[in-house]
């Protein structure tokens, strides 16, 4: 600092307790040593340090030996004042030079101060352990053999926030189109940026785990939109494996004044569930239902199959059928109620396939000939196939309310990045999150301050905060700067994309299994426009499919 007269370098001297002669001071330090209200003194080594009166007893007793100059005497008053152990004013020292010096390390503090290395450290334990200093790495480019460096908490959050500020005032906000052009290449859905091979369908789950939406569309229009050459085999490969899991994460409301069914529910393709990497299966539970339990069915074909499952554990549609002796539409039909409720799950999704594929319904007499022969040599199908049935994973992974609160708004800030790369609230409208949006905030806004993620406005015309991974703010530049071409991406209308009424402008498409969204350089256009812009080959095949 500069002081601008000798009261003020007074009052540095008292703050810092001492200090090494400062060139900038010497104008109006000189007066004070006139006025008997400072002291230059030489300690042992020959070292020169400056302090005030009030701080010359202190020094007295740290430096053995000191010679003051001008070596006349304290008033009485500070004259008979005992000092403090020599400990309390080292620290008081180091303290004081914590205050204003910002990140230094034991080396640096001990040739400012005086003080030997061991007693600088001896100090900065002490402070760490009041809670007045933080220790850390905080500049870059330093080694290992430099040591930490420590740093006052309020000085720390001063440097933090101007930091953010800088940091954010360096952001360029994007339009919303240019916004959506972005998110159709982050989410991987264009053809120039579409994963291929089985792997990358673990990539593909990692990015939309948590996300429901209607079982049929899974594999006929999200993971074909974003892997090459689909094929059902690579997500059963990584279900079996046990990589993969899927079901209902949020429990189905229950209209407890119905007449309960006798069966189930039949199988549905507009049934929502969501897929996850089976180890993040117990934050996402608690994040989407919260409190909620899924609820049992009533007497019934279900009511059998969810009592043989929790007694008997896995079993197959076959071993569920014998067991129950029902008829396989019903333990179909139960099953589904189970998966609809957010009960049961399969190994693999073949177990899905062919309940939502089933077209044939044995008849009751046909059914107890094969039952009936079935105890006796085992009933034939393809069950083996489907994997086994048993309860969905979440419903044996303990009580997700015992998660830390604050651990699990953070796993779900991270998966909300990992899907969208930059997170605002208008964006999560239709994620299904019983944790509320100011958790996911707070969450946020600490990841900043770690600095693990950017906070800013990065796209324009939306309100409340905005933050985004450090790989995302420079992906939105390089799509800020991409020419707009006329580029056509399709995707269905219950895929996350489907954002027409939240992000661009238009009414909202509801998020129905058969439906269909198309942006033209980021922008909702109707089929009709695509098909009239698209080449007369391509133009004659969509006319087809459109009939």
């Amino acid at each position: 600092p500069r002081p601008r007269d000798p009261d003020e370098v007074h009052d540095w001297l008292l703050s810092l307790g001492l200090v090494r002669p400062q060139p900038t001071w010497l104008p109006h330090f000189t007066p004070l040593v006139e006025a008997g209200r400072a002291y230059s003194f030489v300690d042992a080594r020959g070292e020169r340090f400056w302090c005030a009166a009030e701080r010359r007893r202190g020094a007295e007793a740290m430096f053995e030996g000191a010679h003051f100059e001008p070596d006349r005497p304290l008033p009485e008053a500070m004259a008979q004042e005992d000092p403090e152990a020599i400990e309390v004013l080292q620290r008081e020292v180091v303290r004081g030079h914590l205050d204003c010096t910002g990140p230094i390390d034991a080396t640096e503090m001990s040739h400012r101060t005086g003080l030997s290395k061991v007693d600088v450290e001896v100090a900065f334990a002490t402070l760490e352990t009041e809670g007045f200093a933080l220790r850390g790495d905080f500049e870059e480019d330093r080694s290992e053999e430099q040591g930490d460096q420590f740093c006052a908490r309020r000085l720390l959050v001063r440097i933090h926030a101007g930091t953010q500020d800088r940091l954010r005032k360096e952001i360029e906000p994007v339009s919303a189109q240019d916004f959506m052009r972005f998110l159709l290449r982050w989410q991987r859905v264009t053809p120039d940026t579409r994963r291929e091979g089985r792997r990358s369908v673990l990539s593909v789950v990692e990015q939309l785990q948590g996300f429901e939406l209607a079982a049929g569309s899974w594999e006929e229009a999200i993971l074909p939109s974003r892997l090459k050459g689909y094929r059902p085999s690579w997500l059963d490969a990584h279900c079996m494996s046990g990589e993969v899991a899927w079901g209902r994460l949020t429990p189905k409301v229950v209209d407890e004044e119905a007449k309960p069914s006798r069966g189930g529910s039949a199988p549905s393709k507009a049934t929502p569930i969501a897929f996850a990497l089976r180890g993040d299966l117990p934050w996402l539970l608690a994040a989407t239902r919260g409190e909620a339990v899924p609820t049992d069915p009533g007497p019934g074909a279900a009511r059998e199959v969810l009592d043989l499952l929790r007694e008997r554990g896995a079993l197959f549609h076959s071993e569920l059928g014998a067991a129950s002796n029902r008829l396989p539409v019903e333990i179909e039909e139960g099953l589904w109620d189970l998966v609809a409720r957010g009960l049961v799950s399969a190994d693999g999704f073949q177990a899905v396939r062919s309940l939502l594929g089933s077209r044939e319904r044995w008849s009751r007499n046909t059914a107890r000939r094969r039952a009936q022969r079935g105890l006796r040599r085992g009933t034939r199908g393809s069950a083996s196939a489907e994997g086994r049935w048993s309860l969905f994973p979440g419903a044996n992974m303990g009580d997700p309310a015992s998660l830390d609160p604050d651990e699990l708004a953070e796993a779900l800030a991270e998966q909300l990045l990992a899907r969208y790369g930059v997170v605002f609230r208008d964006l999560v409208a239709r994620e299904t999150l019983a944790l509320p949006w100011r958790d996911v905030a707070w969450a946020l806004r600490r990841m900043e301050a770690r600095g693990t993620v950017r906070g800013g406005r990065f796209v324009s015309g939306f309100v409340g905060e905005q933050f985004a991974l450090p790989g995302a703010v420079d992906a939105l530049r390089r799509t800020r700067r991409m020419e707009r071409k006329g580029e056509v991406v399709r995707v269905s209308a219950c895929d996350p994309l489907n954002l027409i009424g939240i992000i661009t402008p238009g009414a909202r498409v509801p998020a129905v299994r058969g439906g269909e969204v198309i942006y033209r350089d980021g922008l909702p256009i109707d089929s009709a426009e695509a098909v009239e812009e698209a080449p007369k080959e391509e133009r004659t095949a969509e006319q087809g499919s459109l009939l």
